[in-house]
């Protein structure tokens, strides 16, 4: 095996009192394999600073004829809780195989090909389901994980797995969609004889705190390129259905005019403080209100598909609506989320009156919006060459949080790397390629199976404290690698319009294929069709070049356009296609500095700690903003006043606003602390928040506050709001016109911070005494418990410009994820007894904002 990498690390130094950065190339070693004639050893080198210096290797031992063969793997690394360091997988005539001249790889193209078999189920069960199984010929999640869960399903789809089974794919899509429950009133705004794509258990209460269902688009959209005929139709239909209801939905809950984004916590990074700032954990409402890159492009990528499907189905209206609506949600993107000076795509915004990029960068939300089309060439090759990239793959966030042990911070998850390669074939990008297929690789080949993540730097499933979790054959990671040799290596694309064939073949790649002069993919099939496809390979070369398609057969003819059902036999059909030499890239790479192994707060890659404000003090126009923690005050430290820089004056261990500031505004203000010499910054503190002149407060006690059905004159405030009750208060007062927020001081400790459906979500609606109405979604998720007393958070900001007068301001019910039939067997709280959906309100503010 020929192959070589190499590592930049970028080190800081102080040369007469002034930081410098200067450039050391570090040799990694690649992987070297001494061959038999049944058997190969490949060694994979160490992290060069992990402490213990030892080398891991893999041995593969092969018999058999192709079709039948038997490999049997042996790793010397550490296995994931113990387990076996051995493992047997013999390949079935029937399924996918391929064949090379590397052992290694054909044996790890067996590893998915087995494991996505294994994961083929026809039952499915999870404890917050019931004890019993759920009959459903599905894909399930993984060795720990016997369920089937929107993202990863959706996402191992798009990957690679809806072809391995596009019918086990449309039943398991479907799973995951829902009509209301009986008795339930389809809300209005939403289409009478739609489905909703189901948000899972999650962060305060689920939907709309998490919106990323959206991502159920992207493996529809792969199933539906993998169907035809009457089961295409019948799934088309109902994702429509789905697609519909759940746009609309989201619409109603979840998207701010005011910027063109929907809300919600990130895609796949929810657990909340591997991500955010801690303080999120008990503050949901904040991250309701924020927005997530990786979220609004699954947006995009439903309205695309909506748009499509509608127009499938002669709906001219509502494919105008949804292409409108993508058409807006990409130039609001682009204008919101890209960070000209990190050269990424920013992870998240915060939930300010006036959201900001936060300086936190993501691969996935990254990755998504190259191969999404929402990043042009230029653009996409910059975020490749701009995305921090350890020594044996990509961290799934950069940079890491300081002392939090690895799940998603200080980790790598293959399936992110698989949407990075699909990434960097898209813009051509060969160094991000090369170091994510040897990811890709070195992970499967190590753990000996598809594991759900991987320890960042050294790439093993259990290194110093963590992953936390972390389950094999996890299907995103099995849809990942067979994507990543079937549709990356050997170029099997399915789209709408057929099959393109567009191979990527790197010269480091191609090394991995073995000293032969072809490599054979055998056993894909096309509606039904089997086809074979024979690479004809180039001599092996130097690394750092890319081999261009030359010509593509089609049983023997010329292809030039994406192959459809007409243009296959009913026997095999085989696909040929022959390289060009190869051509050097012209890629970089930002590598992560080499830094222990087990640091958790190295300032070279980690954010520095987030600030805490203490106290402010208004006087006058001037505000003085107390920094609560000693640490904070060594790093260079930036103010913001409703997402606003503002002029800090520094004074001791209080940062002083500077800026004018009308005594009638009620602001929050935030501290972002950047480190000295590696210029990373932390997370946003804590907005610390005073009122102004102009904020009201209206109790539950108020007597213009009344509940339908009515509440017992006796009963005392609080005031619990049941699903059912409507709250309305009357003759409320604005004395000017200006822009004004609204919010509720509530609790709701339902259930888990962390999980169940019973997020608390209403429509408040404020009516002018001339009848003109204004209405949005505020939400209320779980709170955790404070011991016996109940605690008390603001929900999130409902913001109006209002006109001076009187107004009635109303809340009613609108709908959570508990109203959806398939929640009627969940066993927590929303569940086998009934939606729920209910706060305990102390009071409502009205505060003056500016704009």
């Amino acid at each position: 095996m020929k192959a070589s990498q190499w590592l930049t690390s970028r080190c800081f130094r102080s040369r007469a009192g002034r930081t410098v950065m200067t450039l050391v190339s570090v040799a990694v070693l690649p992987p070297t394999a001494t061959a038999k004639v049944d058997e190969t050893v490949v060694t994979f080198p160490a992290y060069p600073d992990s402490g213990t210096g030892v080398d891991w290797s893999v041995s593969v031992r092969k018999t058999g004829q192709p079709g039948s063969r038997t490999f049997e793997l042996h790793s010397t690394a550490p296995q994931r809780e113990n387990g076996p360091s051995s493992r047997t997988i013999t390949e079935s005539e029937t399924l996918p195989r391929v064949a090379t001249a590397n052992p290694l790889f054909d044996a790890l193209f067996a590893q998915a090909v087995a494991e996505a078999r294994t994961n083929s189920v026809s039952a499915i069960q999870d404890e917050a389901y019931g004890t019993q199984p759920i009959v459903c010929a599905c894909f399930e999640t993984g060795e720990k994980w016997h369920y089937v869960w929107t993202r990863d399903l959706s996402y191992a789809l798009d990957l690679g797995l809806a072809g391995f089974d596009p019918e086990r794919a449309a039943t398991s899509l479907l799973f995951k969609t829902s009509d209301f429950r009986p008795g339930v009133a389809v809300p209005t705004g939403i289409p009478a004889d739609s489905l909703q794509i189901i948000q899972d258990t999650g962060s305060g209460g689920s939907w709309p705190v998490s919106t990323d269902r959206t991502s159920w688009a992207l493996g529809a959209e792969r199933t539906l390129a993998n169907l035809d005929g009457a089961q295409r139709s019948q799934f088309a239909t109902k994702a429509l259905a789905a697609l519909k209801g759940t746009l609309e939905a989201d619409r109603i809950a979840a998207f701010d005019a005011r910027d063109g984004l929907y809300g919600g916590e990130h895609s796949f990074l929810d657990w909340r403080e591997q991500t955010y700032a801690a303080w999120i954990t008990d503050n949901l409402s904040a991250m309701a209100q924020s927005k997530a890159l990786s979220t609004n492009v699954t947006h995009y990528r439903a309205m695309r598909l909506a748009e499509r499907l509608a127009l499938e189905a002669g709906d001219e209206v509502a494919a105008k609506r949804y292409g409108g609506w993508a058409d807006d949600l990409a130039r609001a993107i682009d204008t919101a989320f890209w960070d000209p000076g990190a050269g990424l795509y920013a992870t998240y915004l915060t939930a300010d009156l006036n959201p900001r990029r936060v300086q936190k960068f993501d691969l996935l939300g990254n990755a998504l919006a190259i191969v999404s089309g929402l990043a042009d060439d230029q653009r996409a090759r910059q975020i490749l060459s701009q995305y921090p990239v350890a020594p044996f793959g990509p961290p799934v966030v950069w940079p890491q949080a300081p002392n939090m042990f690895v799940y998603h911070n200080r980790a790598q998850w293959p399936f992110v790397t698989a949407y990075a390669l699909k990434a960097a074939s898209r813009a051509g990008h060969v160094m991000a390629a090369d170091r994510a297929a040897s990811a890709l690789m070195r992970g499967a080949a190590l753990n000996l199976s598809n594991m759900e993540n991987l320890e960042w730097l050294t790439g093993l499933g259990q290194f110093d404290d963590g992953p936390q979790i972390n389950s094999r054959r996890q299907l995103w990671s099995v849809g990942g690698y067979l994507g990543f040799a079937i549709g990356t290596i050997f170029g099997w694309q399915p789209e709408f319009d057929g099959i393109h064939v567009k191979p990527f073949l790197t010269s480091a790649i191609r090394a991995q294929l073995g000293e032969s002069s072809k490599a054979v993919l055998t056993g894909v099939q096309y509606l039904g069709r089997p086809v074979q496809i024979e690479l004809a390979l180039p001599p092996i070369g130097q690394p750092g070049g890319l081999h261009a398609v030359k010509e593509i057969r089609l049983n023997g003819k010329p292809l030039s356009q994406p192959i459809t059902a007409a243009m296959l036999r009913q026997g095999t059909n085989k696909v040929v296609i022959t390289f060009a030499p190869a051509k050097p890239g012209a890629d970089t790479l930002t590598e992560v500095p080499i830094i222990p192994a087990r640091s958790h707060d190295d300032a070279r890659a980690f954010m520095p700690p987030t600030p805490q404000i203490g106290s402010a003090t208004r006087q006058g126009n001037q505000v003085s903003i107390m920094i609560a923690d000693t640490v904070a005050t060594a790093l260079d430290l930036a103010l913001y006043r409703d997402g606003k820089i503002v002029p800090g004056q520094r004074a001791g261990e209080a940062l002083i606003d500077t800026a004018p500031l009308a005594a009638t505004f009620s602001v929050c203000y935030s501290v972002v602390g950047t480190d000295k010499t590696s210029r990373l910054s932390s997370q946003p503190s804590q907005p610390y928040c005073l009122r102004g002149e102009g904020a009201q407060s209206i109790t539950s006690a108020d007597p213009r506050l009344t509940t339908n059905p009515p509440r017992d004159s006796e009963s005392a405030a609080p005031l619990a709001i049941g699903r059912g009750t409507s709250l309305t208060v009357r003759d409320l007062r604005i004395p000017a016109a200006g822009r004004y927020a609204f919010s509720i001081r509530y609790s709701n400790t339902i259930y888990d911070h962390n999980t169940g459906i019973t997020n608390a979500v209403k429509r408040l609606t404020l009516t002018s005494q001339s009848g003109v109405k204004r209405s949005a979604i505020l939400q209320m998720p779980h709170i955790r418990p404070d011991g016996a007393s109940m605690p008390w958070r603001r929900s999130m900001n409902i913001v109006f410009d209002l006109e001076p007068g009187n107004f009635t301001l109303q809340l009613d019910d609108f709908f959570n994820m508990s109203d959806l039939r398939s929640n009627v067997t969940y066993i927590g709280p929303g569940g086998r007894s009934g939606p729920v959906n209910e706060a305990v309100i102390d009071s409502i503010s009205i505060d003056n904002v500016m704009n």
